[in-house]
């Protein structure tokens, strides 16, 4: 058995399956757990890999680290999405975190990852700090940003209900996953900021094989937040270069001396990461000509709430 998927409407990649080990349809999507010859286990999601076994850590860490590492003193977390449990588990592993929010649409995925993928999940999804919210992760922000409006003495950004660093671990941006890619939800996201300390980090698509969606999510970030930063690296699970976004009203990643950034995670963890330290920073935030290649798409735009199908989608099996 192969999986073979496309990256855009003219290429792909594929890998080897040995067998399924698990299997189940939710009420939103069918989820498997196979093993394959070279990346361990995998879960896929209707057919499409979400997460392997074998460098997972290569879309999990620069997705959270460089956006934590860059606050001065993060508390407080919302995670939109990830029910893998891979990037709650890097969260938690900073000392300073007190609470997670887990907003999660999919119960059923969280219990199949939980029971099939500890190797990934680590025992995340049982950190007491955390704060499970199932439900759909524009309604949940939606509503806390309203709540915010309508409390302006319980501002989010001057309060203990804000977010120091709110990152989302969504699908790509195809069907309805594409609402949580607009200029009115990234607006929505800004107002659950707790100061100007705070950072969003999401994935930004691979400027490579799908550089219409790279630009159009530069564009709708660039349009919300005073500073958007970004870093590259190849994610063998994705079968290309992937790209992770960082926004803020005042946090600039690829600013930060890779020194800073050691003495920081040497401060914050008892165990040194995996893949985000001193020496892959700059090569993180390397400015590839790539990225200026794909920012620059013709087909560029703001994704909005009454137009949100991104140019260049594609099926991807």
């Amino acid at each position: 058995m192969e999986i073979r998927e496309y990256s855009n409407a003219s290429s792909g990649f594929f890998y080897k399956v040995k067998e399924i080990l698990a299997s189940k349809q939710t009420q939103y999507q069918k989820a498997e757990l196979v093993e394959t010859e070279f990346f361990g286990k995998a879960l896929l999601l209707d057919g499409r890999t979400q997460v392997t076994e074998r460098w997972e850590y290569r879309y999990h860490e620069p997705l959270v680290h460089p956006a934590v590492l860059i606050h001065p003193n993060p508390k407080r977390a919302l995670l939109i999405g990830g029910g893998d449990g891979g990037t709650l588990r890097e969260i938690q592993k900073y000392k300073s975190i007190e609470s997670v929010d887990f907003a999660e649409l999919d119960p059923e995925v969280v219990t199949f990852s939980k029971e099939y993928f500890p190797t990934i999940h680590q025992n995340a999804f049982s950190d007491k700090r955390v704060t499970f919210h199932i439900g759909d992760g524009r309604e949940f922000v939606f509503n806390a940003a309203k709540n915010v409006s309508d409390n302006p003495k319980k501002d989010a950004r001057s309060s203990a209900n804000g977010y120091d660093i709110i990152i989302m671990d969504m699908t790509d941006p195809v069907g309805p996953a594409c609402m949580l890619y607009t200029k009115e939800f990234f607006l929505a996201v800004k107002k659950l900021f707790k100061n100007k300390n705070a950072v969003f980090s999401m994935h930004g698509e691979s400027p490579m094989a799908w550089p219409e969606a790279f630009a159009c999510i530069s564009a709708t970030l660039s349009d919300v937040f005073a500073h958007v930063s970004t870093s590259t690296c190849y994610v063998p699970m994705y079968g290309a270069l992937w790209s992770y976004k960082y926004a803020s009203d005042s946090r600039v990643p690829v600013l930060q001396d890779s020194g800073l950034i050691q003495d920081r995670i040497t401060e914050r963890f008892d165990k040194p990461l995996t893949f985000v330290n001193k020496e892959m920073w700059p090569s993180l935030f390397a400015n590839d000509p790539v990225i200026a290649e794909a920012d620059s798409h013709p087909l560029r735009r703001i994704i909005r709430d009454s137009d949100p199908v991104f140019p260049g989608i594609f099926d991807a099996q």
